[in-house]
């Protein structure tokens, strides 16, 4: 039985031009009718994270930052925030800026965002923020996450520099082609998630989850139920049960189908 669905956003819910198409809104809705809630678990920040479940129908909670922020949309409440301390966060940048001095950062503390000039090749659907100039003047209260990424430089092996350095300061993921981001040890989109089963009552077997990137596998990993889409990274294909649509041909709709199926089987003894 399935009591829960959790959908990333980005190449998931959302195409992209960062929709969400008529038939995923009515999925949605429909799994809402039969008692089966849909929240949103993002590396977005709670800002638009807000702004897109709202849209969308998503809630009552929402995993935001990759698992750093855990949020309560009906109260309009952070329930928990887990984040790189400021001193930690400066040492990351400068130990990054040291080892590869044409990296472009980002960060974020809770709803606001800071993106260095040049961070993105080309807008993001929905994110309107000013860049700033460097990172480092914002490192005060320390960060939700950072993310970084080089130009030329693919995310594998920016990951894969960056780990011997940087594994005994922060966890990190990768979210994208050509980023990476670090957060504070133990949070994952997993974490997070755990954070809201509990609130819930849910058991993780009792839950769908679906996801197109890297940073998906541990949220995958620990529910009954791991779905992907066709444009998915391949590592995910490894661990989901159903590999739906494209996101630009509205694949999260298909999860509604697959619900009904799981629901229509009969129970194991």
């Amino acid at each position: 039985m399935i009591k829960l669905l959790v959908t990333d956003l980005d190449g998931t819910l959302l195409d992209n031009e960062g929709h969400v198409s008529q038939a995923n809104r009515d999925s949605i809705r429909t799994l809402a009718e039969m008692g089966i809630p849909t929240i949103a678990a993002t590396a977005r920040s709670p800002r638009s994270t807000k702004r897109i479940s709202s849209a969308a129908g998503l809630g009552p909670y929402a995993v935001c930052a990759n698992g750093a922020v855990v949020f309560d949309l009906e109260a309009s409440t952070v329930l928990s925030h887990d984040f790189i301390g400021a001193e930690t966060a400066k040492e990351v940048v400068y130990l990054l800026r040291d080892t590869l001095p044409g990296a472009i950062l980002a960060g974020e503390f809770l709803e606001e965002f800071y993106p260095e000039k040049g961070f993105f090749k080309r807008p993001l659907p929905g994110l309107e923020v000013a860049s700033i100039s460097r990172l480092d003047d914002h490192l005060g209260n320390g960060m939700s996450k950072i993310i970084a990424r080089v130009p030329g430089i693919d995310s594998e092996t920016l990951r894969d520099t960056l780990r011997p350095i940087l594994t005994r300061l922060v966890d990190i993921t990768i979210s994208g082609p050509d980023w990476i981001e670090f957060a504070a040890h133990g949070i994952s989109k997993a974490s997070g998630l755990a954070h809201v089963f509990e609130i819930m009552g849910i058991d993780a077997l009792d839950v769908a989850a679906i996801g197109d990137q890297r940073n998906d596998l541990t949220m995958l990993a620990m529910v009954g139920h791991p779905l992907t889409v066709a444009n998915a990274h391949s590592d995910l294909f490894d661990l989901a049960g159903e590999v739906f649509s494209h996101a630009n041909e509205s694949g999260f709709a298909e999860v509604l189908r697959y619900v009904q199926e799981a629901h229509s089987r009969p129970r194991s003894l």
